[in-house]
Order: C-alpha cells, then structure tokens, then sequence
C-alpha cells in the first residue's frame, strides 16, 4: 500500500502506455522537423558533382597507371620543405610543375600552399616555414604544360 493508496495492475498499465505515447510523440515531432528543415540534397548540383566526382576517379586510374610515388619531407628548423617524384622504376621524374599545400587535422584553418621549383631532377623544393609543431596533412599537386599529372596525400609530422 502507498500512502492508503492500492496501485493496481490497470495503472501500471496506463502508465506504461502514457510514458510509451509520450515518448513516441516525441520522436514523431523531432522527425517531422528533421524533414521538414533538410531537403535530403547534399550538393546543390548533385549531377554535376557526380561527373566531377567520376573525373577524380579516372584521373585516379590513370595516375596508379603510370605508377608514379612521391615522398614529402619538412625540415621545421629551418623550413626546407622537399618532394621527390619517382617514376615506376624509380627514375626521377622532371619538368613537372608542383606545389604541395598543407592543413591542420581536424579543420583548424591555417592553410598553406606552397609553389615549389625544381632543386635536382625530380627533387621540387621550397623555403616554407610550417606556423606549428605536429601533425600535418600534404597534399602534392604537380602539372605539366597546364594539366595536373599527379596527386598525392600525405601526412607528416613536423618538429620544431
């Protein structure tokens, strides 16, 4: 007994039920606004973004194709930041135009690119000091007579 008060099978019952209707009353409006505020788009030209997107990815194959393979090196002292391209076989591959452009991880906004020339054959260098100590994203860009011919993503971590 509770206070003179006798709960019985049928409260616990309506209880239940109100807590469930509750709960599922909830859900339905947070569902609703969800809908009703995202159309569903992720891109405001999905069409065109999905041909942009199937052009990264037979620029892609052809880059693996070729088999070419890039190291980055930055030395945080004194800010020499380095890249070597190779060919498949290991021969240096020269006359490319190449800049690398680094970011943080995790969307912190400091953004540098970086145009390099080339120092030796297939060694493109810079003096490019990073603002920071740690790890840091690079991403390779080189060109030939206007059109990009190689891509690569590293990631180093730079000592001060």
């Amino acid at each position: 007994m509770n206070g003179g008060r006798v709960i019985t099978g049928r409260a616990v019952l309506i209880g239940v039920l109100a807590f469930f209707a509750v709960v599922i009353a909830a859900n339905g409006a947070l569902v609703f606004f969800a809908f009703d505020t995202w159309p569903g788009l992720a891109a405001d030209h999905a069409y065109d973004a999905g041909l942009e997107y199937n052009r990264v990815l037979e620029t892609a194959r052809r880059q693996r194709a070729q088999g070419w393979t890039s190291t980055l090196a930055v030395d945080g002292r004194d800010g020499d930041v380095v890249v070597r391209i190779a060919a498949a076989g290991g021969a240096p591959v020269t006359g490319l135009r190449a800049r690398v452009t680094f970011r943080r991880p995790l969307g912190d906004e400091r953004v540098r690119a970086i145009a390099l020339a080339e120092r030796a054959p297939g060694a493109y260098a810079a003096q490019a000091a990073l603002p920071l100590a740690g790890r840091w994203y690079g991403v390779v860009e080189a060109a030939r007579d206007g059109q990009p011919v190689f891509r690569m993503d590293h990631e180093i971590m730079v000592r001060q």
